[in-house]
């Protein structure tokens, strides 16, 4: 064992504070945390043992470093929730021999084009899709799927330069949007994506898999605005069982990830209830972001944090899946201002005073440039969790709360 006779866990990458920061709390008490970062941790360091700075993008920089972590002797692991360093950690751990999802199965879940095909070869319900490198192809495939359609780069994330577009003109223009998205790190200019429009209710499921079994364990209700893009303002967990989920789209998340090849890890599937059924979205390769992981533990009681360490350890993650203890129902809402600004502060006292309202966390500090969609990622001013006995209740503290927000902005001109 290690220190204190934990297992060594290696964290690589890391994410901002307010939405990874419950991760770290979650794992320190049973695991000596060490980790591999792009940068000098600051708020990560008191949760660490040890850690080394490399370039994140860099797979054999990643094994090296995780090399030197590794304890002598005792168990340990590696994972990573970052989808930032996704591929990179587990061409690392295919380099050390160590457990990891295969680099081979991240990479068809970070390239939407090749989930999209692969589910199509083997006759799946997701979407009619192509891959096309000019606005003239995107109107020809638009025309031939019907509008509306969605118009997509091929292997962002948080929606970025994801558009919904009702007639041809609208699509020359989300073209040129999503050719000039771009994310941090993440791959661009590899093609556009055109997709028929999927109608529905949007669900997330996340899931535990281990020797090739997928156990689906939370589902959120997703909160969309902002429309025609599809920036997620928010998501909803109740304390239903699995075994409430509809059996076809447990049945479809398990079939996308046979299809893919994940068989080890904590995944996040993306799911549209269209009339004619469940259709996939896409299946991500990591830990749920935007603190879903966080209000699902508040709701069942589980923690997949935990899961996906022991899974990381080689354990079956089954102890950890049982839960027991949650709230009921767990909702997080994502506050925007009204228009593009630039943040002078963010005072959420009263917002936290709210019955019901058990966490909230301010996302720009002062000096931040916030431009709504599409023309900036993610521009939130805080977010709040508020738990009750049911979605009503939830909505009731959330729209009080979101009103005692005190947003101090200047508006952006020009």
């Amino acid at each position: 064992m290690t220190e204190q006779g934990r297992p060594r866990l290696t964290i690589v990458g890391s994410g901002g504070q307010p939405y990874r920061e419950y991760c770290y709390q979650s794992l320190a008490g049973d695991y000596a945390l060490s980790a591999v970062l792009p940068a000098e941790p600051t708020w990560q360091r008191e949760y660490l043992t040890d850690h080394r700075v490399v370039d994140c993008t860099d797979p054999d920089a990643i094994a090296a470093a995780l090399a030197e972590l590794a304890p002598e002797q005792g168990p340990s692991g590696v994972f990573t929730w970052d989808e930032l360093v996704l591929e990179a950690t587990a061409l690392a751990c295919e380099k050390l021999g160590l457990p990891h999802m295969s680099s081979a199965a991240v990479a068809r879940c970070r390239d939407k084009y090749a989930t999209r095909s692969l589910m199509a070869g083997a006759g799946l319900p997701s979407a009619a899709h192509r891959l096309v490198s000019s606005a003239d192809e995107a109107v020809a495939a638009a025309e031939e799927f019907g509008f509306p359609v969605v118009v997509k780069p091929r292997s962002l994330a948080g929606s970025i330069g994801v558009v919904r577009a009702e007639d041809a003109a609208a699509v020359r223009a989300a073209f040129e949007l999503a050719t000039g998205a771009a994310y941090a790190t993440l791959p661009a200019g590899e093609g556009i994506l055109v997709e028929e429009y999927l109608d529905g209710p949007e669900i997330s499921v996340d899931s535990v898999v281990f020797e090739g079994v997928v156990h689906c364990v939370h589902v959120a209700q997703k909160r969309l605005g902002f429309p025609p893009y599809f920036e997620e303002v928010g998501h909803l967990v109740t304390a239903a069982t699995p075994d409430a989920l509809p059996q076809e789209v447990a049945e479809l998340v398990r079939a996308a990830h046979r299809t893919l090849g994940v068989d080890y890890g904590v995944t996040h599937a993306e799911v549209r209830l269209t009339a004619a059924g469940p259709r996939l979205v896409e299946l991500n390769a990591r830990l749920g972001g935007d603190l879903i992981p966080l209000i699902s533990r508040m709701a069942t009681g589980i923690d997949l944090v935990k899961a996906a360490a022991e899974i990381a350890l080689g354990h079956d993650p089954e102890p950890a899946t049982r839960g027991g203890g949650g709230g009921g129902t767990a909702e997080v809402r994502f506050v925007y201002p009204p228009h593009d600004c630039t943040v002078r502060s963010v005072d959420l006292t009263a917002a936290g005073s709210v019955p019901g309202i058990v966490h909230t966390a301010a996302l720009a500090g002062p000096g931040t440039q916030l431009l709504l969609p599409p023309k900036n990622p993610i521009p939130r001013l805080a977010a709040l969790i508020a738990v009750a006995g049911d979605e009503a209740g939830t909505g009731r503290a959330l729209d009080l709360a979101q009103e005692r927000v005190v947003a101090d902005v200047e508006p952006l001109t020009g």
